[in-house]
């Protein structure tokens, strides 16, 4: 039996969970999935202050320190400390070494198996206490009457299940971000699984996601296959509620290092976008994007970028797993970074170089480098950053899902002032060496073959074997990354190891050569599943065209250039293409057709000719009329030397008898003088604001 669906419309009016009063999660009480296809939605705001007894369960440590901070003494973060950091910025193509002498003496043997020892008392200790601290919050907001509210990682969920004892069934669990265990089961393997066993028997669970696994997984994976999954609506009653992102895509062949830095190189020498916006207390102005956050999920390739741009702890803000080894290679890079630069700062082992995420109203640096720590669950408050992501399909640890991970990375910009929120520029290195199905298909076969032998071998060897034979399938897993086979540990099962067939990493094997064999294939592939998503995509092709255009400055280049890409683009990207660049060229081609324009010679003046014949303008007064309407944009500023020289380009063009004068645009639009800084020239002058059309 599949998964049953029901869709959700969520009034008109309601932008966050919150705020939806008929809205409750005890409505749900039974295991269930909900799509929320809504991200920065407030789901877990709505979590922690509404008043049941719940349990929040996320694969991400940051995402619990960002709540724990704005909920200080609201909620209990039960961090046991027990685990290290999860492992999600490891490359997977680098195999996982094993320390250590290869011949040991009795003795050596002997001393090992006892700090083994003492690490497992002390490590029961420490889980003793653990759950005692989370009983004692428990009984504490009993004595108060106030809701329960624990924030817990996957990892550590069954010690908080364990602490509460038959107390868990008063808690609605959700679990946030479930996609993830498909990802985090190709690291953590032995957690995902043990996790997805602790659930079952709880009746109060949601699994929630904004990018839920696809249906064809979910109904192949015993925990979510029979589940009923609810999907909130909320285009139906509030079209404008939803805005489709925006998504800038450009190809690269080179080093991914390279292409970083020349987003870093114009941040550094001050060539900031612009955005002009308009608001009730500025008008019209414009604001500069000073920030960029930048993912890449690769802390070698973040240590490469601070040391070829010279980037610094003051300038420069590094969000990865807080690991030993990261934070080593990380405070080296810095440090080389300021001996380039000749700078007496040093990073000592004080000093912490892997940062946090900034909270609302704090600094933000110029420069945020994000691995897939931040994927999930970090919310940025900044008011101009925009959004780099890197991705090498041919890398399976720098390959981004554009159905997850792209979708979950624009949700982490959370100010609406930022006019940059919805966009991002996404650098893509497609896939090089393609795999058919039929070899990608005969492998998977291959390594389920390999699994069951090994399980076989495991089942049929006698009892005293099964420990050591269960331990080297363990090991061999955790330095493969499941490479050869499908076999996972599962170390809660009973008293000893378990191997199990990891279906979790089988799936995630196949939607992995989904992303890189046929999502990555080509650009039109990539365009067209980010279409696919919603996403409002520019490609390559149409940036370059703009950026080509404006490089030339004589109307018969620009016209030329126009009707040339006709030919070199796509009829979609054309259509865009022209949307992107003065209407006055769209209008011609759109009325006249490139064979009319061919033929008069790319002359604006015989171009006009014939179009305003063909448009039935006589009179040279509704001639520059139009001129003007197509050469100013409303919302920009212009001064009076510009305005008085494109007004008398035109009058000549046209024939028209007439001094210009910079008044002459109130003929024509509702102005407003001001004063302003001249890109050209970088000093303050006067002019003219275009407000609208007379």
């Amino acid at each position: 039996m599949s998964m049953k669906k029901f869709v959700v419309s969520v009034p008109k009016g309601v932008r966050y969970i919150g705020e939806w009063k008929e809205y409750s999660l005890r409505n749900y009480a039974f295991p269930h999935i909900l799509n929320k296809t809504l991200t920065g939605c407030g789901y877990t705001e709505y979590c922690i202050t509404n008043d049941q007894d719940l349990i929040v369960c996320s694969p991400r440590r940051i995402l619990l320190e960002n709540k724990e901070s704005q909920h200080q003494g609201e909620v209990f973060y039960a961090r046991s400390g027990i685990y290290g950091p999860l492992g999600y910025d490891r490359d997977l193509t680098v195999p996982k070494k094993f320390t250590g002498p290869r011949f040991i003496s009795s003795q050596m043997r002997a001393e090992m198996e006892a700090k083994e020892k003492r690490k497992a008392e002390e490590r029961a200790k420490a889980i003793l206490e653990f759950k005692n601290s989370i009983f004692q919050y428990y009984q504490e907001c009993r004595a108060r009457g106030v809701p329960v509210k624990i924030l817990v990682t996957y990892d550590s969920f069954r010690h908080v299940k364990e602490a509460l004892g038959l107390h868990i069934e008063e808690f609605q669990v959700v679990i946030d971000e479930f996609q993830s265990v498909l990802v985090d089961a190709k690291f953590k393997s032995e957690t995902e699984l043990d996790f997805l066993n602790q659930l079952l028997g709880l009746q109060k669970v949601c699994f929630v996601s904004a990018t839920p696994l696809m249906d064809k997984y979910l109904d192949r994976l015993d925990e979510f296959k029979d589940l009923p999954y609810y999907e909130l609506d909320w285009k139906t009653e509030d079209p404008g509620r939803v805005i489709s992102p925006e998504i800038k895509v450009k190809t690269y062949e080179g080093s991914l290092t390279a292409e970083i830095t020349k987003v870093i190189d114009k941040y550094q020498k001050g060539k900031y976008e612009v955005w002009m916006v308009n608001d009730e207390e500025k008008g019209h102005h414009e604001i500069q994007s000073r920030e960029a956050v930048i993912y890449v999920n690769s802390v070698k390739t973040i240590c490469s970028v601070i040391r070829r741009n010279r980037l610094t702890l003051e300038n420069t803000n590094v969000l990865c797993a807080r690991t030993t080894e990261n934070t080593k290679k990380i405070r080296e890079a810095f440090n080389d970074s300021y001996r380039k630069q000749e700078l007496a700062h040093r990073v000592s082992t004080k000093d912490d170089p892997i940062g946090s995420v900034p909270r609302r109203g704090e600094v933000h640096k110029m420069f945020t480098l994000c691995t897939r720590t931040v994927y999930l669950g970090a919310d940025f408050y900044s008011t101009n950053a925009q959004t780099f992501v890197f991705s090498d399909a041919n890398i399976d640890c720098l390959s981004v899902d554009v159905s997850t991970d792209l979708e979950q990375i624009l949700g982490r910009q959370r100010l609406d002032i930022n006019p940059w929120k919805n966009t991002a520029n996404v650098w893509i290195k497609l896939s090089t060496a393609l795999l058919t199905k039929a070899d990608f298909d005969k492998e998977l076969e291959r390594k389920v073959k390999t699994t069951y032998d090994l399980l076989g071998s495991y089942d049929y060897s006698p009892t005293d074997m099964r420990h050591s034979l269960a331990d080297k399938y363990r090991k061999d897993a955790i330095s493969s990354a499941y490479k050869d086979d499908y076999v996972a540990v599962n170390r809660h099962a009973g008293s000893d190891l378990l191997p199990v067939f990891n279906n979790l990493m089988l799936i995630a094997d196949e939607r992995t050569y989904e992303i890189q064999q046929i999502d990555y294939k080509d650009r039109f592939s990539v365009y067209s599943t980010m279409k696919s998503e919603g996403f409002i995509v520019e490609s390559s092709d149409i940036v370059a065209s703009v950026d080509e255009f404006k490089c030339l400055t004589r109307f018969t280049d620009r016209m030329m250039l126009v009707v040339d890409k006709e030919k070199t683009l796509s009829r979609e990207d054309y259509i865009t293409f022209l949307g992107r660049i003065p209407s006055e060229y769209r209008n011609y081609i759109e009325a006249l057709g490139t064979d009319e324009i061919k033929a008069s010679g790319y002359q604006r003046s015989k171009i006009f000719e014939r179009w305003s014949k063909l448009m039935n303008i006589d009179s040279k007064e509704d001639l520059v009329r139009f001129r003007v309407y197509t050469e100013f944009e409303i919302g920009f500023n212009y001064t009076k030397a510009q305005i008085k020289n494109k007004l008398r380009e035109i009058y000549t063009e046209i024939g028209y008898r007439g001094t210009p004068k910079a008044i002459d645009i109130e003929k024509w639009f509702e102005t407003r003088a001001t004063m302003f800084t001249n890109k050209e020239t970088g000093k303050r002058e006067a002019g003219f604001e275009i407000i609208k059309q007379l």
